[in-house]
């Protein structure tokens, strides 16, 4: 009996010491928002639909420096297509019906993909058409 309980005792603490989920990158369901998402929504632009179901897109990141670039700001720039589209007041301007996917892509990745200059990373959207 003494060796069943040392043994359990031994698991449970091994289990215990296992590694854990800090640290890994969130799931991509959290990264994106597809249509199917938000045409269950009454958003009527792109930055309705990110305020009602990701808002955390819109949060501000990273340092403000007087020597970055005019695109780097501590808000996410916005990418239409993968082309530079502005602030993120420019969401307004794309309709919530003509949206495929939106995304945000990290500092890091956001660098590698756009260049320098996007210290709070980039809010890609992508249309249907």
């Amino acid at each position: 009996m003494r060796r069943l309980l040392l043994f359990a005792m031994t698991v449970f603490i091994a289990v215990g010491c296992g590694p854990t989920k800090e640290g890994t990158k969130v799931p991509l369901a959290k990264e994106s928002l597809f249509a199917d998402e938000i045409a269950q929504t009454n958003a009527i632009s792109a930055y309705d639909a990110i305020k009602l179901r990701r808002p955390a897109f819109l949060q501000s990141r990273g340092p403000k420096s007087i020597y970055a670039s005019p695109r780097s700001t501590t808000k996410p720039s916005v990418y239409l297509n993968g082309l530079y589209h502005g602030e993120l007041e420019t969401l307004n301007t794309i309709p919530a019906v003509d949206v495929q996917e939106i995304r945000y892509i990290d500092p890091r990745d956001a660098t590698l993909l756009y260049g320098t200059g996007h210290v709070a990373g980039v809010i890609l959207v992508l249309t249907k058409r």
